[in-house]
């Protein structure tokens, strides 16, 4: 059987679960931004973006402030976009839904905060918040989608010279029928402190290993602009129009480790975007061509595979996932097949071991060597 008739045979073999929603999207974090107009400068960003176990985006900041005057307390804040889609929107004890673990540390003093719901953009009324009573709000304040969103403020005493600001919180992963998972972070909101940019920013992304995902072209122009800081690679795809993939992006392949993207006197024209397409979606952007066989190890338990109807569908299903760490197979056929998966990394020093194996890959061996 040739390699071309076993891939559109596999085409046939994948047939996905089925969602009963169009999808939810929880949350957009934001830069830390001033309420009030101030003459602080952002000095210097360490931003991390960590996905934990396919359910939580962890997101980690370092700040470096600079106050070039005597001694002054401002109030800061972070706005959170309400819940919309397939979700409840009603706040849980005032705090948004699918946010928690909300923290500040301002020289080395953790900081109380206070969460206001807000209508629209104008709500800094002269330095303070006009939020919204929930008990006497006309619009909607619960269901699928709400009238509201949240800024969480503080107030920061920031003494004179260097000021240092550790900021973290989570928030429960977007997905539906056509993401996997998709994460958004406002970062033009960093041009509102005075020198309207960040000095020295630093971006760290890690999705976890064997996971594809896109980050859209929206703050960055070309690839040359970020470092893999582990095993991967990255490929340059153009949006096609009417399709879920309508943007320019970096689609990155990662077996392992994180990005890097860095940049001085930053001055983000747009925000950031990651996001991973559900399988099906991406045969559909491949427009016709052939299915590839999941590299993401949380991806293969939502793909209901049919019983192979060769021995030869069989050996590659059973050696997945030893083709995502880069195994060179002394098989021709498997060696031919496994190279033409976009996300194939060989790896020479790789040394095929079952038990180093996720257990799920464990298992997944297991359904298929049964004869």
């Amino acid at each position: 059987m040739r390699i071309s008739q076993l891939l559109i045979l596999l085409l046939v073999l994948f047939t996905f679960k089925s969602y009963g929603n169009d999808g939810a999207y929880f949350a957009s974090g934001n830069q830390l931004i001033p309420i009030q107009e101030t003459d602080i400068s952002v000095k210097k960003e360490i931003l991390k973006v960590k996905k934990l176990n396919n359910k939580y985006i962890e997101v980690t900041v370092y700040y470096e402030f600079f106050n070039p005057s005597a001694e002054k307390e401002i109030i800061v804040g972070f706005e959170a976009v309400s819940p919309e889609g397939d979700v409840d929107g009603t706040p849980k004890k005032g705090l948004h839904p699918y946010m928690r673990d909300f923290t500040v540390l301002m020289n080395d003093q953790q900081l109380k905060y206070e969460v206001s719901h807000v209508a629209d953009s104008l709500y800094n009324q002269n330095g303070k918040i006009k939020s919204v009573d929930l008990k006497t709000f006309e619009g909607n304040k619960s269901g699928n989608y709400v009238d509201f969103f949240y800024v969480y403020h503080f107030r920061a005493k920031f003494k004179k010279g260097l000021n240092i600001i550790k900021h973290t919180y989570t928030f429960d992963v977007s997905n539906g029928i056509d993401y996997n998972y998709h994460f958004d972070y406002v970062l033009t909101a960093a041009n509102r402190w005075a020198n309207h940019q960040i000095d020295d920013f630093t971006l760290i992304v890690e999705m976890e290993d064997f996971e594809i995902f896109n980050i859209a072209k929206t703050f960055f122009t070309n690839k040359n602009e970020w470092i893999i800081d582990g095993i991967g690679k990255v490929d340059d795809v153009k949006g096609i129009d009417g399709t879920p993939n309508d943007k320019n992006v970096l689609k990155f392949i990662m077996q392992k480790g994180s990005l890097k993207f860095q940049k001085k006197n930053f001055k983000p024209k747009g925000e950031l975007s990651i996001y991973s397409f559900n399988p099906y979606i991406e045969a559909n952007v491949k427009q016709g061509k052939d299915f590839n066989l999941p590299f993401s190890i949380y991806m293969q338990g939502h793909i209901d595979i049919d019983e192979p109807i060769s021995d030869f569908q069989r050996k590659v299903l059973v050696n997945l996932p030893y083709a995502r760490r880069g195994y060179l197979f002394k098989d021709k056929e498997l060696n031919s097949y496994f190279r033409n998966m976009n996300w194939y990394i060989p790896n020479p020093d790789y040394v095929p071991n079952l038990t180093g194996l996720k257990t799920t890959e464990q298992n997944w061996i297991k359904r298929w060597s049964r004869k």
